[in-house]
């Protein structure tokens, strides 16, 4: 008899998200406040062999290596799937990764033009300005990168790999989010990004990782087991 799906934990699923952004969003203005500036002070104090690591890992949270490996293993997967036999137990497992790979492509790609539009409407100085020149402003409208700080680039691609990866192997949610936290960390440790740029990160990461998921759930593009949380 296959497993009976938890539908107590589906229901609880929106609360969940809903609760997670309110508080996340909510934190932002005081980080922005009372937080960001000493923050990236105190970074600035930290001795070099502690920071130089963060800046050989931070690389990890560019957006087009992964969207270039979960694009092929999208297409791989895919082709797979179609030379398989219709209805035969290899061609569905090919699909559901073929799925999963796509889901990766699209949470990463979105949630990024997502942080990009962002970025341009709130116009946010980085800490380098505020470091090297006192300068701490919002500038809507600016192409200028030093004007480009909310939210981190990399904090919502390693937020939104994370998402997703924890949607399609719910038992890897864990190293999955802890690896992201301490990539994410990086960009506030090496003053690429005050704190609250990356918590901003994390919100659109995780708005977008949901949303695609009620896509995939409506159009029945499976990519995980019915017993999966």
């Amino acid at each position: 008899m296959p497993p009976v799906p938890d539908r107590s934990s589906a229901k609880r699923r929106p609360a969940a998200v809903i609760l997670t952004v309110a508080l996340a969003t909510l934190s932002i203005p005081p980080l922005m406040l009372f937080v960001d500036r000493p923050v990236a002070l105190a970074m600035e104090t930290l001795p070099g062999w502690f920071r130089s690591p963060a800046g050989d890992i931070t690389w990890l949270g560019k957006s087009l290596g992964w969207l270039l490996l979960s694009g092929v293993l999208a297409l791989f997967w895919a082709w797979r799937a179609r030379r398989a036999e219709h209805g035969s137990p290899l061609g569905s497992r090919e699909r559901k990764r073929a799925f999963a790979a796509a889901f990766l492509f699209a949470t990463v790609a979105l949630a990024g033009i997502l942080t990009n539009l962002i970025k341009l409407l709130v116009g946010r100085s980085r800490p380098n300005s505020f470091l090297h020149e006192g300068i701490y402003e919002f500038r809507p409208w600016h192409l200028a990168a030093d004007l480009r700080g909310f939210p981190s680039g990399h904090a919502t691609t390693v937020f939104a790999l994370a998402f997703a990866f924890a949607m399609i192997q719910p038992r890897w949610r864990l190293p999955a989010f802890a690896v992201a936290i301490v990539i994410a960390a990086t960009r506030v440790i090496i003053n690429a990004h005050f704190l609250s740029d990356v918590v901003g990160g994390m919100v659109v990461a995780l708005l977008t990782a949901v949303w695609l998921r009620s896509i995939f759930e409506r159009r029945g593009w499976r990519f995980a087991g019915e017993a999966d949380g």
